[in-house]
């Protein structure tokens, strides 16, 4: 069994009437994608006759053309067609995780009443691509879980108040490490264990070609530049932060900094849109859009439970498959993503040797 909550767009009119664009902006995408209407028909698996028409009434609905025709060139789209398909990415990547966390908590919550069986593993954790793939690849198997997309600092508090069994943060590797790990430390007590689930990179995400010429972090306060940021407590901008402190740059300098979006592919859709010129994100969610990467820095995506969970019927089969050479061959597919350590099990200490040491001579 598997649960989706989907956004549709519908637009209403005088009449106060509905009419659904979902199929038209399915056949936009699938012109886009294919260059021309019989390939994007054909991709879509219906008649160019059926295409014809969906196009039409949705030119009749919206007062204008969404496709240019050119004999010899193919299809492409006008203006207004780029801006609803662009506007639909960019509502899926908003609502997108959302969605998923709603209808992975329904799921199990349908799942435990169908089988009686209670005490799903509960997973909150920071949205990330390998992450999401380790999700899919459970239902696949149709191992339970409810899982829940929050930031690594609300995912970590969570765990730490024991609303979830398992929470998902990340951190950076090398100078920036101890200052985020400083913000995890009190969540991370001695009887946890650390799970490596993959190994990222971080960077700045343009639009394609850089047309702003954007290069790193000091370009970010140059006038002409839009930014889009993530929320705080997320592990992006605690990172992102950290970066302008080393800069010596307010976050005050930055034009759009206050312009927040919640997840990796919301800011990746949002520069797309031609919202914003740059962001902060995996390089994941950049290829996703047909954006450049400008790589920072590699960082680590961890799990943390307790000890005790380890043994624990629900989290064997999780485990299990995290060290699968299936699995790593699947997070190694995302760009950016490396499974060389995936799986991996270590104690505080072991996962964070310097970070740790300092804060014990700090205690002491």
């Amino acid at each position: 069994m598997k649960i989706e909550i989907r956004p549709s767009l519908f637009l209403v009119d005088e009449a106060l009437k509905s009419h659904s664009l979902v199929r038209g902006l399915q056949l936009l995408a699938c012109i886009e994608k294919e260059g021309n209407l019989q390939a994007g028909s054909n991709a879509l698996g219906i008649s160019y006759r059926h295409a014809w028409n969906t196009l039409s009434e949705m030119e009749e609905l919206l007062g204008g053309p969404v496709v240019e025709m050119t004999r010899g060139r193919g299809s492409e789209l006008t203006t207004l067609g780029k801006k609803l398909v662009g506007a639909e990415k960019l509502i899926r990547a908003r609502v997108g995780t959302l969605l998923d966390s709603m209808a992975s908590e329904i799921e199990s919550e349908i799942q435990s009443a169908v089988s009686h069986v209670g005490n799903v593993l509960k997973i909150h954790a920071s949205h990330g691509f390998a992450i999401e793939t380790l999700n899919k690849q459970l239902h696949k198997r149709e191992i339970p879980i409810d899982l829940s997309y929050r930031g690594s600092l609300e995912a970590l508090n969570a765990f730490s108040r024991g609303n979830c069994d398992i929470a998902g943060f990340h951190v950076p590797i090398g100078a920036l490490e101890p200052s985020v790990f400083s913000q995890f430390e009190r969540f991370l007590l001695p009887q946890h264990q650390i799970i490596c689930l993959a190994t990222r990179r971080q960077g700045i995400m343009v639009a394609k070609g850089n047309p702003k010429n954007i290069w790193n972090i000091a370009d970010l306060v140059r006038p002409d530049v839009q930014f889009v940021n993530r929320q705080q407590g997320s592990g992006t901008r605690m990172i992102l932060d950290l970066l302008l402190e080393q800069e010596g740059i307010s976050g005050r300098d930055i034009n759009g900094y206050e312009n927040i979006e919640l997840t990796h592919a919301a800011v990746a859709a949002y520069i797309l849109c031609g919202k914003a010129d740059a962001g902060l994100g995996v390089e994941t969610a950049a290829r996703q859009f047909d954006l450049e990467f400008i790589p920072l820095l590699s960082e680590r995506y961890l799990l943390v439970c307790d000890r005790k969970l380890l043994e624990d019927p629900r989290f064997v089969p999780v485990m299990k498959l995290m060290q699968t050479s299936e699995f790593r061959m699947e997070v190694n597919k995302l760009p950016g993503y490396d499974a060389a350590d995936t799986g991996k099990l270590m104690s505080i200490a072991d996962a964070f040797p310097l970070s740790a040491g300092e804060a014990a001579k700090k205690k002491s």
